[in-house]
């Protein structure tokens, strides 16, 4: 229930790492793309976990997760969820090719989708790490491919035995050179309930 007390000078402030996260992420992401990348945050919002499938248009649809633990000052996970028609459009920019089924991605298109993963969440950290002068350690990233509902009913059991119900969504719209669509994707921060603490305090709560 804790992060219900945020106030919008935090959520303003929040915001602000996942634009200083999001800007580091489009350089990097420009140079494994050799195009220009601009990545935004249109808003960040505290949301009940329970409502997250229904951000896509079916939430029993399979998506493409990558989700890195957290270590040291803050303990949790960090999440990025890419729908079926991302996957498919940075897979097509990536490697020239059409795939019709995310779940059958070959290695190559499974490692470069985790590594836009890594880029996404670890600049994202790197960015909080810096603001709240936590030291936050990310374990190296894990792709999930499997319905969202069974994505987020995994993160949510230790949420619940600590009695919290709500997670930090950031969302953020990739938009690439030579691509007519901007591409969406949301960015779950889960911090442990001790984590979550200090993370108000760095914030001046």
């Amino acid at each position: 229930m804790m992060l219900e007390k945020l106030s919008e000078a935090q959520l303003d402030a929040i915001k602000e790492v996942g634009n200083i996260g999001t800007g580091n992420a489009a350089t990097a992401l420009s140079m494994m793309l050799d195009k220009k990348v601009e990545i935004s945050v249109p808003q960040v919002k505290v949301i009940p976990i329970s409502k997250i499938p229904f951000l896509f248009e079916n939430p029993e649809e399979v998506v493409c997760s990558v989700k890195m633990e957290l270590k040291e000052d803050m303990t949790g996970e960090i999440l990025l969820i890419f729908d079926p028609k991302t996957v498919k459009t940075l897979a097509r920019v990536l490697t020239g090719m059409e795939i019709t089924d995310i779940t059958e991605m070959d290695e190559f298109t499974s490692s470069m989708m985790k590594e836009i993963g890594n880029i996404m969440c670890g600049s994202y950290i790197t960015a909080l790490a810096g603001f709240t002068n936590l030291f936050i350690n990310p374990e190296p990233p894990e792709l999930i491919v499997d319905m969202i509902s069974a994505i987020i009913s995994e993160i949510s059991i230790p949420l619940a035995l600590a009695g919290e119900e709500n997670i930090l969504l950031v969302e953020t719209i990739i938009e690439i050179e030579g691509l007519e669509e901007a591409l969406q994707g949301y960015l779950l921060l889960v911090p442990s309930v001790d984590s979550l603490e200090k993370l108000l305090k760095a914030l001046g709560m």
